[in-house]
């Protein structure tokens, strides 16, 4: 969600954060040791990094495409 965050630059931007949000408050409601929280989000901070890494590959091979031969 934080991931599409970043990539969208219309007001529906702010529904991927609440929604993200959502997600991590009903997270560490399921889970009250520090493990589960942890690697919550350290998972977050990686599939973040992983999607705006792939919108960015996407991104540049939008606007520089190869060129034929």
């Amino acid at each position: 969600m934080l991931g599409l965050f970043t990539a969208i630059s219309s007001p529906i931007k702010y529904v991927f954060s609440l929604v993200a949000l959502y997600i991590a408050i009903k997270c560490f409601k399921r889970f009250s040791t520090w493990g589960p929280r942890i690697s919550f989000i350290v998972s977050a901070i990686i599939v973040y990094f992983a999607t705006a890494l792939v919108i960015a590959i996407v991104v540049y091979m939008r606007d520089n495409p190869v060129p034929a031969g």
